[in-house]
């Protein structure tokens, strides 16, 4: 039985390999993950059912399977975590720190045009936040992901003193250090806008960066992408709790 599952879940993968290449192309952040774990599948789904596994003592198999056990339910219990951080209510803030994503050109990816159109949202409706727009020039783009945000938040008519650039930041925890920089209220209100799936984790590094009280609000996972989105998520995580050890 559980090698059959193995085994459809193996075709599942390069099922969904195929729509991610269709959807967003073959360059799509961590995407070799999934013709990867079709191998696994496959693999296994033939090693439960081989010779050499069956022979091995009772003990062994046993230990075996409780160590993959444990590894899903693990994953599963991140998987949990992650995707039940919601969007904060009642957000009043003097900054709104958006997070930049893959530009390719001048042209948003996917990802980066909800968040985009996140910000638009609230800015529209909060008529005295600040934004931050924050975001390095990634090597697809000709210009850096605060511009390309600005741009299109210019475009669409909220006024250029309400968009600040910050054109260097590599990481998540990059765009809130450097975020602070462009801060000259004192103790603001601070709130920031990423995909629903980054939520958990970039609260988590907001925190570590030394803000208070931040709000979050999460941008819509464009629908192809999000099993591919929060099971990278999840390795995401681990690698931050990793490195707070």
């Amino acid at each position: 039985m559980i090698s059959i599952i193995l085994f459809l879940l193996s075709v599942f993968c390069i099922i969904y390999y195929g729509i991610i290449i269709a959807y967003s192309g073959p360059k799509t952040s961590f995407i070799g993950f999934w013709p990867v774990a079709a191998m696994l599948s496959a693999f296994f789904a033939v090693f439960l059912q081989s010779s050499f596994f069956l022979s091995l003592p009772h003990v062994i198999t046993l230990i075996l399977k409780l160590f993959f056990i444990t590894v899903i339910l693990l994953f599963v219990i991140l998987f949990l975590r992650i995707s039940v951080c919601r969007s904060d209510a009642d957000i009043n803030a003097d900054y709104l720190i958006v997070l930049g994503a893959i530009v390719r050109g001048e042209t948003p990816s996917n990802a980066l045009k909800e968040r985009i159109q996140t910000a638009f949202d609230y800015l529209k409706t909060h008529e005295d936040a600040i934004a931050i727009l924050t975001g390095y020039r990634n090597p697809q783009a000709t210009i850096s992901q605060g511009a390309c945000m600005q741009k299109e938040l210019r475009r669409l008519g909220i006024p250029a003193y309400r968009l600040l650039v910050e054109p260097d930041a590599r990481t998540t925890y990059e765009n809130f250090q450097f975020s602070k920089d462009y801060m000259t209220r004192l103790e603001p209100k601070t709130a920031f806008i990423t995909s629903d799936f980054h939520l958990y984790r970039a609260k988590k590094i907001a925190a570590k960066c030394g803000y208070k009280n931040i709000k979050g609000i999460g941008a819509k996972t464009p629908t192809p992408l999000i099993l591919h989105c929060y099971i990278r998520e999840v390795f995401s995580v681990m690698k931050f709790f990793l490195h707070a050890l």
